[in-house]
């Protein structure tokens, strides 16, 4: 007896596909996606290309494959639900002028960061960042950049609960001390719109960072762009702060926050 025939073949290999692009540690190139399914490249490069135009795929920078974002949108409330840490990792796809830098995602919880992503360069830093890591706030890139993101009301509100008293011991020399301190450096940070820790975690280390806003605009997260001191001096410090901004606005609009591309018109001029 003959098997009946599949009347629907395209539908069962594009959902063998977005399988493989699930399951793969990176964003599967076309013929990668050919040769794991024995697939013939041509249909295989004809379904990709209709999968992106549905939305069911996007292309990276690199060319590959990772799941699109219309999936979100079938399970619905997409700008809820979106995963923070899924949408940064998927951001960074795009930024390949940070590939030689270690990035971060953090959280703000009280007068702590709290490390939920990182992708560490191979370059020696001389401090090592690790996801669930906790530092305090007022010395990191990304905690002072939440803290600025925050209006002048709950900042007040946020030093009312965390004084001067209960704060921790500097790291290094260069950590903030005081309060005056520390409210000249957030309005300079609103200024220039990124925050940056000048060797206050570790001697050596830099680290560049803006706030993450999701769809609201409210403030939830922070990431930082990381380097050696010692490879300071091949950039200019207001590009490597404005990395940090793109990738932040990126993640943002990822999110939901629709005023992260005027944001980033904005702060180019």
């Amino acid at each position: 007896m003959s098997k009946p025939q599949d009347s629907v073949p395209a539908l069962r290999r594009a959902v063998r596909i977005l399988d493989l692009v699930k399951a793969a540690q990176r964003p599967p190139l076309a013929a990668d996606v050919a040769r794991q399914l024995d697939l013939p490249r041509s249909t295989v490069h004809g379904l990709l290309a209709v999968m992106v135009e549905l939305g069911l795929l996007e292309k990276t920078a690199t060319q590959g494959y990772r799941l699109g974002t219309r999936l979100l949108d079938w399970v619905g409330g997409v700008t809820e639900k979106r995963d923070l840490v899924t949408e940064f990792y998927q951001s960074l796809d795009g930024f390949s002028d940070l590939d030689t830098f270690t990035v971060t995602l953090t959280l703000l919880e009280g007068m702590e960061v709290v490390y939920v992503a990182c992708r560490n360069s191979a370059t020696v830093l001389g401090a090592s960042f690790r996801v669930g890591m906790r530092l305090p706030a007022i010395f990191t890139a990304t905690g002072n950049a939440m803290l600025a993101g925050m209006d002048d009301t709950s900042f007040r509100e946020w030093l009312t609960l965390h004084p001067a008293s209960t704060w921790p011991e500097p790291m290094t020399p260069n950590g903030i001390r005081s309060v005056t301190t520390l409210v000249r450096e957030i309005a300079e940070i609103r200024e220039r719109g990124y925050a940056v820790d000048d060797e206050q975690i570790h001697d050596g280390l830099w680290c560049f960072g803006a706030g993450v806003k999701d769809y609201s605009g409210r403030m939830i997260a922070g990431v930082g762009v990381s380097l050696p001191q010692t490879e300071l001096g091949r950039y200019d410090v207001s590009e490597l702060g404005n990395r940090a901004v793109a990738l932040a606005q990126a993640v943002s609009g990822r999110l939901g926050y629709r005023n992260a591309m005027a944001e980033g018109v904005e702060s180019e001029r």
